[in-house]
């Protein structure tokens, strides 16, 4: 039996699901809720639901359907509640990145859904891309020994005011949580310390932290430095990490390898696989269905939450932060 679906927010992001749940055998989407009558005209185009399946408040939709879960992919700032909502009316949640605004309330509803035996998942689709799918399994492999440092650059320019233009760190927390959950999921290792600066260059449409420069050390002491906008005049951007035995680069989708100076770099194989917003639904399917943890689940999602949060708080404070510390003081 198919997992049957609500889906609040169906316009923009919230579209994805939309297009490909219809073509899976595991899930159903079974209503639709909004506030724009124009977005729910679409989200029927995609599903085949009728007038009578769309909505324009969540509770009207618990209320009249029946369902297994809520994909909640409204503004960020309505996260929080949505899910709560979702979890309060027994559903398990597939939700946008970021999980919420703050870790706190993060934290307090992965424990609510646990407690309840409900699963929630997030979005963070960029780690299964297929090249850093394949850079994890370079380092995991040991081929090139241990992971030393590294840094990682973007650059690009994100056009209008999205949902974070108010935000005082607003990379951070609409793109930055992307780079910093795939970083973790390379290194696999436990955050340490953290220090950022995060600034606006005058030409920014955003409010604030349209910009930031970071640190991150792991276990280990494994140091990584970022540098990552989306208010620069260019695009592009790399990831460089140093091992025992070579450096890694991914560049423009390309994984090389160089074992020393003046040597041939080694181009590491890229192997394709699934699209990361089906990567995402096998997970939370094979969640309900089994109760195995996914990966992008919430509870792990909190380290994710904590970097971000948590080098926002270093930029403020002007200090280096302890991720540790820091973490069991917000989730206390």
């Amino acid at each position: 039996m198919p997992i049957r679906t609500i889906h609040i927010g169906v316009g923009g992001r919230g579209v994805w699901p939309l297009r490909a749940m219809p073509g899976r055998q595991d899930f159903q989407p079974v209503a639709l809720v909004d506030v724009r009558p124009d977005h729910l005209a679409a989200g029927r185009e995609l599903t085949g639901l009728g007038e009578g399946d769309c909505f324009s408040a969540l509770e009207h939709a618990l209320d009249a359907v029946e369902a297994d879960a809520v994909v909640v992919i409204t503004p960020p700032d309505f996260h929080a509640r949505h899910c709560h909502m979702a979890i309060q009316a027994g559903k398990h949640v597939l939700v946008e990145k970021p999980f919420t605004k703050d870790l706190p309330s993060a934290h307090a509803l992965a424990q609510q859904a646990a407690a309840a035996g409900l699963q929630i998942a997030v979005c963070q689709n960029k780690r299964f891309g297929a090249p850093y799918q394949a850079l994890r399994r370079v380092l995991q492999s040991g081929r090139f020994g241990v992971p030393r440092f590294g840094l990682m650059t973007t650059y690009g320019w994100r056009p209008g005011v999205h949902h974070s233009g108010v935000d005082r760190h607003s990379y951070l927390w609409e793109r930055g949580i992307h780079d910093l959950d795939t970083l973790h999921f390379l290194l696999d290792a436990q955050p340490r310390r953290l220090w950022a600066h995060s600034f606006n260059p005058p030409w920014s449409p955003y409010a604030g932290g349209a910009a930031f420069h970071g640190w991150v050390e792991f276990d280990g002491g494994v140091s990584f430095g970022l540098l990552c906008t989306f208010a620069s005049r260019t695009k592009g951007g790399s990831l460089h990490i140093e091992c025992d035995e070579a450096a890694i680069e991914l560049i423009g989708g390309r994984l090389i390898a160089r074992t020393a100076a003046g040597t041939e770099p080694e181009e590491l194989p890229v192997e394709a696989v699934p699209a990361p917003e089906e990567r995402l639904l096998d997970g939370f399917s094979e969640a309900i269905r089994h109760g195995v943890e996914p990966e992008s689940s919430g509870t792990r999602n909190l380290v994710t939450m904590a970097l971000v949060e948590g080098l926002g708080a270093a930029s403020d404070q002007g200090t280096v932060v302890d991720f540790v510390d820091y973490m069991a003081l917000r989730t206390g």
